[in-house]
């Protein structure tokens, strides 16, 4: 039986200093110990992966044994138009959870095709295994609380989704969209590009462009590259529906 010390000793040689605070700092990871990351690893709860940037990971309609917990870089996960278009329905970054609703279920498949935006590392969750084992294993027990939480998250998200796109009027989404990605300070800072996050917005980037303009031109919201600023949030808020 490995000691705690060894068990921490052959989680951490895999995991970058930052990929380790990112765990640790994400939904999956909170609350873990070194032991418990050497115990995934070893009991074949989780492992490595990586991803060049432009890979395709996976398409709609596969079937799906596991979840990514990202660790570096950035997933888009789109859906393909009828035109060969892709349409993006959401970005996962560092921390983030893909796939996690869908792999617990009886029969998973990938609900959306999922691209490498930049290199990626990301921890593949095999769900079934956390859900067969057996025994008094406290990590495996304490992974699907923290599973629980990302399928709370997912489900916040999911719902805010709904809400974007139930908003009609361009200004609508727009203005929803900001606040509800804002930190504290007011700034967004989405890291997408413009066309990218028009497809997110699901309308044109020229539109959206000319959009953001007016609203910078009547102080509601400063832009300097990808991040934006709020500068009135009262007046976001009445214009967000």
């Amino acid at each position: 039986m490995q000691d705690e010390g060894e068990l921490a000793r052959l989680v951490s040689q895999p995991l970058t200093p930052d990929e380790r605070r990112v765990l640790l700092a994400s939904e999956f990871g909170r609350g873990l110990s070194p032991k418990d990351l050497a115990v995934m690893m070893t009991a074949g709860y989780a492992r490595l992966v990586d991803w060049s940037r432009g890979s395709i990971i996976t398409l709609a309609g596969s079937t799906q044994s596991e979840f990514l917990v990202v660790l570096t870089g950035r997933l888009d996960v789109a859906r393909t138009r009828p035109d060969g278009s892709r349409q993006i329905v959401d970005v996962v970054g560092a921390g983030g959870a893909c796939g996690a609703v869908t792999a617990f279920g009886s029969s998973p498949r990938w609900p959306a095709d999922v691209h490498a935006v930049s290199d990626v590392r990301a921890l593949a969750v095999r769900a079934a295994a956390l859900v067969a084992g057996g025994g008094a294993d406290e990590t495996r027990l304490r992974l699907l609380h923290n599973c629980t939480r990302i399928l709370a998250e997912r489900a916040r998200h999911m719902s805010g989704r709904v809400e974007l796109l139930t908003r009609r009027g361009l200004r609508e989404r727009l203005a929803y969209y900001l606040l509800r990605n804002a930190g504290p300070d007011g700034i967004v800072v989405p890291g997408l590009t413009r066309q990218e996050l028009a497809d997110v917005l699901v309308v044109s980037r020229a539109s959206m462009t000319r959009e953001l303009g007016r609203m910078a031109d009547e102080g509601l919201i400063g832009v300097s590259g990808r991040s934006f600023v709020i500068y009135e949030p009262d007046a976001l808020h009445a214009a967000s529906g």
